[in-house]
């Protein structure tokens, strides 16, 4: 039997097997990340624990594979059940079933959101993002869908950032190496394709998964 400090996540793994297994998630080793791979995007199920407290929150949203990363992270989405503590085994079993039915749900509303990255351009059109990261993503959905003016539109809100840090001037000469061939559209989709291609394998995810935009 399992100790009671290891309980409530066996009944969290038992109940992500019996609604996200049938959707075809597969468990990121032994953490509390289930993955829902996409080729070109994941939808991330995360029983987060807590910091102090065993029990979990759960977490549902999108990583775009275009930026280069080897940790999983969410792009769109994130928390949609707040923390739930584990009080005894029948009474968390019930959360687990809620919350791992919650997320299959989330699962495929993403998926039908998302089919195409059309769609994630049409997204990000509509609500028009001027913080950093979704204007990056924006940009290059923007980019693939062969809008050229609106992805241009988006790498300018990154580009007018002015911060010294590593991380956002590197990424701020990515954005304007892909601005200045966004107008090619094929050239674009294959320099993107192979950052999509470089992060999974980054992520140990299966190479022979067929990617295309």
């Amino acid at each position: 039997m399992p100790s009671s400090d290891n309980t409530h996540s066996k009944i969290i793994r038992d109940a992500a097997s019996t609604f996200l297994s049938p959707l075809g998630l597969t468990q990121k080793g032994r953490s509390r990340i289930w993955v829902d791979d996409q080729a070109w995007w994941l939808c991330l199920v995360e029983f987060q624990p807590g910091g102090f407290s065993r029990g979990t929150y759960l977490n549902v949203g999108c990583m775009w594979l275009w930026r280069e990363r080897d940790y999983p992270s969410f792009d769109e989405g994130y928390r949609v059940e707040d923390f739930f503590p584990f009080e005894n085994g029948e009474q968390f079993r019930k959360v687990a079933t809620k919350l791992a039915a919650r997320a299959a749900a989330e699962v495929e509303r993403y998926r039908s959101k998302f089919q195409t990255v059309l769609h994630v351009s049409d997204h990000y059109l509509n609500r028009n993002p001027a913080e950093f990261w979704p204007s990056f993503n924006a940009a290059v959905a923007c980019g693939i869908s062969g809008r050229p003016l609106d992805a241009r539109r988006f790498f300018a809100h990154m580009l007018a950032l002015s911060d010294d840090r590593g991380w956002v001037k590197s990424a701020q000469t990515e954005a304007a190496n892909l601005s200045s061939i966004v107008h090619d559209t094929k050239l674009f989709r294959q320099t993107v394709l192979d950052t999509v291609i470089r992060t999974r394998k980054m992520l140990r995810l299966p190479e022979d998964r067929l990617v295309c935009f």
